[in-house]
């Protein structure tokens, strides 16, 4: 599969009783393909993976894979700072019929980069398509342009997830891995630099502009992706002013498409970033705004 486009690392909706909510999620996904999402991403940072169970991390993979029905891919998130389960979690994604896994740099663990590498080679190993996902500001460990160009020889390594806000990184890689931009900010630059696609929190709430965005820039229609990518910056820059997800969990709640419902330690954002994301969706007033109903969130 040529992986590619964009991408979106879903939310994970939960009931008021902060229960999964299947049928928002399995809503989420038909508009998403509606839209002209690209592929889906799940269980993630965004999806808030690390306080999904066991349990609840198979029901999500079954849903977004079921619901997709092979119409668009559906990457299962199954690193975790445990190699042994990271294994386990993408065997058992491979089982439900993931189309690929998105596994990050083992965290907390802080792990030199032969040890990275070795991870990386392990869960390769299973068979499913990885996707590495490279964020230091939450994984601490940061790769090494050389590490990771020997990563990218081991086979079913398919792509990177770039999050480190570097982009002398992503023009040293970029002509040996598949570069997804991970940093929503900076899509457009690591996209100019030769990324092939974004797997974008921001993707959640825009996912008809953000695909624009990221088609014109594989068509090299530069200016014209430049022009969405500005527009859409200050957007980027409200929903990151407090961790993801909370900021994306608030608007997609405001706008209908969920009940405003994290898991501890995530948390609503304050008033004042409300009242920030709230105006930044006003200001937008876009076209693809139009099937969501615009109203507070209790």
């Amino acid at each position: 599969m040529d992986f590619r486009g964009s991408y979106v690392p879903l939310i994970t909706p939960f009931d008021k009783k902060g229960r999964l909510d299947r049928k928002a999620l399995e809503k989420l996904i038909e508009w998403h393909i509606a839209e002209g999402t690209d592929g889906i991403v799940c269980s993630a940072t965004t999806g808030e993976g690390p306080c999904l169970s066991d349990v609840e991390r198979k029901k999500v993979g079954e849903i977004c894979i079921r619901t997709a029905a092979g119409r668009i891919p559906v990457i299962v998130s199954t690193g975790i700072n445990d190699t042994n389960t990271s294994v386990r979690y993408t065997e058992i994604a491979q089982k439900l019929g993931a189309n690929g896994c998105l596994v990050v740099t083992p965290y907390y663990n802080r792990p030199s980069q032969r040890g990275c590498y070795l991870h990386f080679q392990e869960v390769a190993k299973v068979g499913l398509p990885v996707i590495i996902y490279h964020n230091p500001p939450r994984a601490v460990v940061r790769l090494t342009a050389e590490t990771i160009e020997e990563v990218s020889q081991i086979p079913n390594i398919v792509a990177i997830k770039e999050s480190s806000h570097d982009l002398e990184l992503v023009r040293k890689i970029c002509k040996s891995i598949p570069v997804f931009s991970g940093d929503d900010d900076l899509a457009f630059a690591i996209l100019r630099e030769g990324g092939v696609g974004s797997i974008a929190t921001t993707a959640n709430l825009i996912p008809r502009g953000w695909k624009q965005m990221i088609s014109l820039c594989l068509q090299g229609k530069w200016e014209k992706a430049e022009a969405l990518s500005k527009r859409y910056l200050s957007l980027c820059k409200a929903l990151f002013l407090e961790t993801n997800p909370q900021g994306m969990k608030f608007a997609m709640a405001w706008l209908g498409r969920c009940e405003a419902t994290l898991r501890l330690p995530m948390i609503l954002p304050t008033a004042a970033t409300q009242q920030e994301l709230k105006r930044e969706i006003l200001r937008l007033a876009l076209s693809q705004f139009k099937p969501f109903t615009v109203r507070d969130c209790r």
